[in-house]
């Protein structure tokens, strides 16, 4: 497994929403309740999926916008943390987009056509022209977003394993059809399999008895006024029970009971239920009950959205920084995606390697015959080569050394190792080569300089010859001094001194570049 993909201190949580308008309770207990007890004991990315949205209503995209901030201030509503979880829009990380392009290509058209939901919504939402690519190719996109984050866990329903299934074996045939490249790259994987969490989600009746959706218009807002919702429960049918207020009724044929099991304490359950049974409870008490159930829910909410509501600029910049976040996560994925792929940004290996032997890259050493290098810069202090370590990574680097160079982290081999690269500087008589290295944590070391014959030497030192003389060095300087080191050459060997420490013999270490595999 690349380290990337390794678990982090609590496992990774992804899952995501549809910007469809201001959300109800059915959203709520489906989904967000469970998300807001995962922030604790999960790493939490959750998204809003302004592009799946576009899949069904691509047609009058007017209110995107709009309804993604109506469920980013719902999100925070109830109870979402920005500082526990990573809570981004889709559309603002655009690696969603990139994965998705080039998972299209390897996943076969079979396996989108059998997902159960594809006709499904095209039988539920007939009124829309579902005969596209975009919808088609949805569960794709799913499977990118919870794959670019490399998730161990997705939170869904029973009703939702397909999807999470899918996504498995997207992550499966990617592993296995790149594995050679994997191993080249000294990967055993991309992708982990990413595991179902399934939790309880109680079934949400809507206002006419089938399940809360928006597409019924049967739905109970998350954040509406009391008003609203009171009218909406006082409106509700009993399916046709008790015409008069003296009939008996019985509670499990009433939508109005199934709100009651969903929102009420125990006790008030059981005293509907026997006064709808008794006829002892008018239909009009039993509602006013259900409202004041589910205003219990409601009413935090409601009082939070109504204050986020007056600061919306807080939270769209809180959003565009947290997209910012996946973002930078999301890359790290793509860097390994893409060098499977041989699409990564830099020009890496086959750059270096195009076109020449080893006697070549060899020759390369010799200073003499490139213009550019032949023009240090001289000081006081001696002659400073600031254009040999891009030149040693371009030109004279092995091809199967896959160092890359991080914006943040700076050189880095495949297997994460932290790498410090630098010139140094050489007296006059060109016998002793001097260096400063930072105070920071590396595990290697690649110490570059012209000898006495205008030709490039390398030595690549592995943390344990300079680990010990290092911590001693840091010790005895101020926190920000650099630490002077020293290689000298005596005959056929190579002495390191550390701060003035007892030389170490490094001559096996001369281009030996094992340490950056």
């Amino acid at each position: 497994m690349s380290e990337s993909a390794i678990p982090a201190s609590r496992p990774r949580v992804l899952s995501g929403m549809r910007p469809t308008g201001k959300l109800h309770l059915g959203n709520y207990m489906g989904a967000l309740a469970n998300w807001v007890k995962l922030q604790d004991a999960y790493e939490c990315y959750f998204f809003i999926a302004d592009w799946h949205a576009l899949t069904t209503d691509y047609a009058d995209p007017s209110r995107l916008k709009l309804n993604t901030l109506d469920v980013a201030l719902d999100f925070l509503a109830a109870g979402l943390d920005p500082e526990k979880s990573t809570i981004f829009i889709q559309s603002h990380v655009p690696q969603h987009a990139e994965l998705n392009l080039l998972l299209g290509m390897m996943t076969p058209l079979g396996w989108l056509e059998r997902v159960p939901t594809y006709k499904e919504q095209q039988e539920n939402l007939s009124s829309k022209d579902l005969t596209n690519f975009g919808f088609l190719g949805y569960p794709v996109l799913m499977a990118s977003d919870i794959l670019l984050y490399q998730t161990q866990f997705v939170p869904v329903g029973q009703d939702q394993t397909a999807h999470v299934e899918l996504t498995r074996e997207v992550a499966r045939r990617f592993n296995s059809m790149y594995k050679n490249r994997l191993d080249e790259l000294k990967k055993s994987i991309v992708f982990p399999e990413p595991e179902a969490l399934f939790t309880p989600v109680p079934k949400v009746p809507g206002t006419d008895g089938r399940k809360m959706s928006k597409s019924y218009r049967n739905t109970i807002g998350l954040t509406e006024a009391d008003s609203v919702s009171a009218t909406k429960i006082g409106n509700m049918s009993t399916n046709g029970q008790r015409i008069r207020q003296t009939d008996a009724g019985d509670p499990e044929l009433c939508p109005v009971c199934d709100l009651h099991k969903v929102f009420s304490s125990a006790e008030v359950l059981a005293e509907v239920q026997k006064g709808c049974r008794a006829a002892s409870l008018r239909c009009a008490e039993c509602k006013e009950l259900a409202f004041h159930s589910v205003r219990g829910v409601i009413d935090p909410f409601y009082q939070k959205r109504m204050e986020m509501e007056s600061h919306i600029e807080q939270t769209w910049e809180m959003l565009r920084a947290s997209s910012a976040k996946a973002a930078k996560r999301a890359e790290q994925t793509m860097v390994e995606v893409r060098e499977v792929f041989h699409l990564s940004h830099e020009l890496g290996e086959e750059g270096r390697s195009f076109g020449v032997s080893k006697e070549e890259l060899d020759s390369r050493r010799n200073l003499d015959q490139y213009e550019e290098l032949k023009r240090p810069i001289r000081t006081e202090d001696g002659i400073i080569d600031p254009h040999l370590p891009p030149y040693w990574y371009e030109s004279v680097l092995p091809k199967e050394i896959a160092i890359t160079v991080d914006p943040d982290a700076g050189w880095l081999t495949s297997k994460k190792k932290r790498v410090f690269v630098t010139a140094g500087i050489s007296d006059p008589v060109g016998k002793l080569w001097s260096f400063e290295v930072p105070q920071k944590s590396y595990e290697v070391w690649v110490l570059l300089f012209r000898d006495e014959s205008n030709r490039l030497e390398d030595f690549v030192l592995p943390q344990k010859y300079f680990s010990q003389p290092y911590a001693k060095a840091k010790k005895s300087l101020k926190k920000d001094a650099k630490i002077p080191v020293t290689i000298s050459h005596d005959g056929d060997r190579f002495l390191l001194s550390i701060h003035g420490s007892e030389p170490i013999e490094i001559t096996e270490l001369q281009s030996n570049y094992e340490p950056l595999k």
